[in-house]
């Protein structure tokens, strides 16, 4: 099987079973889960009890909207912290985005010097391929199999038994579940050739070697059970060997395990594709006035895309005027004074901006003035997200049932709002 093929199934299955990856919501201090904690107790301990009817589309757009808000978060959150001035944080650029992309991650707002990157070759994780089998029965003996999968200084067994009547694709499938699920930083899947014949690939989360190493992970026969397992689904072949990116900057050859590393403590590089040898990526930092410009249509569009996503909303059973309402009221109280300035709300409650206009300002000198109200408005739309995300349900159509003891001496319930919202994860919880 051509080599294309199989990085675009193991890419397929990553993008399947791998968590997703949110830096700026995902992942938390433990203090910030307890102030979750908190707030979603402190909700349900002043809060009535409510009925919630069997509207599954209103449920359904209340999970949906929780997820727009954390992404409007998210977004809000790269401009910087709630406690800094985030709109004039600096911003990166590459000359090549397309073969290597650059984020700004340094504390000051000084710049940074400029330097080249060129690229020899990315960093590659490992992909087993195994044997393409017919979906016939399994030409091994019934009874009980396992292997040994040795990821760095880790050994792991699995153990699986084929039955009478098993074929090659249900003991494949069944062998993808156990590694994916055992969260050992492997991912499998099955794919198929023209043929109608599957194979298992099983391929590594992370890329590069370690030192020392030649290869992620190791696939072996386990003693003490039937054996021949290994061999028969090729469980051991590999397709693709693990390696590190290769790349020069200004001119010095440097190694990465990852194609995403830090230099300088200032650029957050991400390498996506070789360079010519004579054609090597610039990387720097904006000027003051495009970065400002930048990080404000952030905000904006992050703004606008959450309005829109509230009126894409059909159910009726989800208030998602009320919503809407309130957001627009965010903005309009914290953009009083910057029509000026080429931003205002419009009658439908999205907000115009011209960028031209906002950098003529910012270049005057007398754009300053405008990044309060802003950063206003991106701190409060902040507070605005974590609150849908704690209780989105609250936008859903719930008649009074009971209302609390007035003395508090009912327990304050925490998980009655999670039962319906904060827990309603995927695969990232």
């Amino acid at each position: 099987m051509a080599r294309i093929s199989i990085n675009e199934a193991y890419n397929h299955f990553a993008t399947t079973y791998v968590a997703k990856e949110n830096a700026n919501v995902d992942k938390h201090k433990k203090s910030e889960l307890q102030n979750v904690y908190k707030s979603i107790a402190k909700i349900n301990k002043n809060s009535p009890l409510h009925v919630l009817q069997q509207d599954d589309n209103a449920q359904a757009e209340a999970v949906g909207i929780k997820e727009h808000a954390r992404f409007l978060k998210s977004q809000l959150e790269s401009l910087g912290s709630s406690e800094s001035a985030g709109l004039d944080k600096r911003s990166a650029v590459s000359s090549d985005p397309e073969k290597v992309s650059v984020e700004y991650v340094g504390s000051g707002q000084s710049a940074s010097p400029e330097f080249t990157l060129s690229v020899d070759r990315l960093a590659t994780n490992q992909i087993n391929a195994g044997h393409f089998l017919a979906d016939e029965e399994v030409s091994l003996t019934p009874g009980a199999y396992s292997f040994n999968i040795a990821v760095g200084k880790h050994d792991y067994e699995f153990q699986y038994s084929i039955k009478d009547g098993d074929t090659n694709k249900d003991i494949q499938s069944k062998l993808s579940r156990l590694i994916n699920k055992a969260g050992i930083g492997l991912v499998a899947g099955l794919q198929e050739d023209s043929e109608g014949r599957s194979t298992l690939i099983i391929g590594s989360t992370d890329t590069g070697l370690k030192p020392g190493s030649t290869l992620r992970f190791e696939i072996t026969e386990s003693s003490g059970a039937s054996t021949g397992s290994v061999a028969y689904f090729g469980l051991n072949l590999i397709a693709q060997e693990p390696s590190n990116a290769h790349f020069y900057i200004n001119g010095n050859e440097h190694y990465s395990s990852s194609n995403r590393f830090t230099v300088g403590n200032a650029y957050d590089i991400t390498l996506k594709a070789g360079t010519a040898p004579d054609a090597p990526v610039t990387i720097g930092v904006k000027n003051k006035s495009d970065t400002l410009v930048e990080n404000v249509t952030t905000l904006v569009d992050g703004y606008n895309n959450f309005i829109d996503s509230l009126n894409d909303v059909q159910s009726a059973g989800y208030k998602s005027h009320k919503l809407t309402g309130e957001t627009i009221a965010i903005a309009r109280s914290n953009l009083k004074a910057t029509s000026e300035f080429g931003i205002s709300l419009t009658e439908d409650g999205h907000i115009s901006y011209d960028s031209q206009l906002m950098k003529d300002k910012f270049l005057s000198g007398t754009g300053q003035e405008v990044l309060d109200p802003l950063m206003h408005l991106a701190k409060d739309l902040i507070a605005k997200a974590d609150e849908i995300s704690i209780d989105p349900m609250k936008y859903v159509e719930r008649p009074v049932f009971n209302y609390k003891d007035p003395n508090g001496t009912d327990n304050p319930s925490p998980y009655i709002t999670s039962e319906y919202s904060g827990m309603m994860f995927n695969n990232y919880c």
